[in-house]
């Protein structure tokens, strides 16, 4: 499976399932460039990806279940047709997924909860951070709040990266106490196991210590074009004028050797047999 990376220094080795291709500091914000391999590309497709877009446990329950309310030949007629309603997830749906599996195995995130069971209709961009949920390492746990953005654009850095609505823009807000409270209660409120709601307090309890300062911003690019550090490098300095110690962020580009428009098609969640 995919190894842990070291989040800074130049173009790099091979790591566990990809390439680390570029990479820096500036002040509290590191970010790097990775390429991914196809070998990778295949078992994720097959594994935790796959389960991510599709939140395929919850998806398996629901499909059983429905399977044994029918009892004639129509119903469960009637219950495959409406199976095959279930539009196929939009790529930037996939490109956020594969972000979080991604930082959990190399980067310590830790989520509490699959945000694809929050969608109200499979083709929604739900408000707030991309991503919510603590980075444990070390033995101690962060708030963690970030934002993903997927892009086939060849500009580098590609236009999801600069503009009001872009990454950065988005990373400096997160960076402000405005919306802590409002992701604080929802993490805290799917932190339902005790090893979560330990982790969860530790986060709280240097979050209020460092008066919320001591958190964890993530910013992830999702790209299917060649590997390029213009795609970071700038915007990682913009970011570190407002990004200062005890808080830190990561700022990561994912290079996939497979078209954006065709994500979908590679990750195959949807099983309606």
């Amino acid at each position: 499976m995919v190894g842990e990376s070291s989040a800074a220094g130049g173009a790099g080795p091979r790591i566990s399932g990809g390439v680390e291709v570029y990479g820096g500091t500036d002040g509290a914000v590191t970010w790097h460039g990775v390429e991914l391999t196809a070998d990778v590309m295949r078992e994720l497709a097959a594994g935790p990806w796959a389960e991510r877009v599709g939140d395929l446990a919850a998806t398996r329950d629901l499909i059983t279940e429905l399977r044994s309310l029918a009892t004639t030949d129509m119903e469960t007629g009637f219950i495959q047709a409406l199976l095959e309603t279930e539009p196929e997830p939009l790529p930037w749906q996939v490109g956020e997924a594969l972000a979080e599996v991604l930082l959990e195995h190399w980067h310590g995130a830790l989520w509490v909860w699959d945000g694809a069971r929050d969608r109200r209709t499979r083709k929604a961009s739900l408000p707030g951070a991309d991503l919510v949920g603590l980075c444990v390492a070390d033995g101690s746990a962060r708030l963690l709040f970030g934002e993903v953005k997927s892009s086939s654009q060849q500009a580098s850095p590609p236009g999801v990266m600069t503009g009001a609505d872009g990454m950065i823009s988005q990373l400096q807000r997160l960076s402000a106490r405005d919306d802590h409270v409002t992701l604080m209660k929802w993490l805290r409120s799917r932190c339902l196991t005790p090893e979560h709601k330990a982790a969860y307090q530790t986060a709280a309890s240097r979050y209020v210590k460092s008066m919320g300062k001591d958190i964890y911003l993530f910013g992830c690019l999702v790209r299917d074009t060649a590997p390029e550090p213009k795609d970071l490098s700038d915007r990682a300095a913009v970011l570190a004028k407002t990004v200062v110690e005890p808080m830190h962020a990561l700022l990561s580009a994912w290079y996939l050797p497979v078209a954006m428009a065709t994500w979908p098609q590679h990750v195959g969640v949807l099983d309606r047999g």
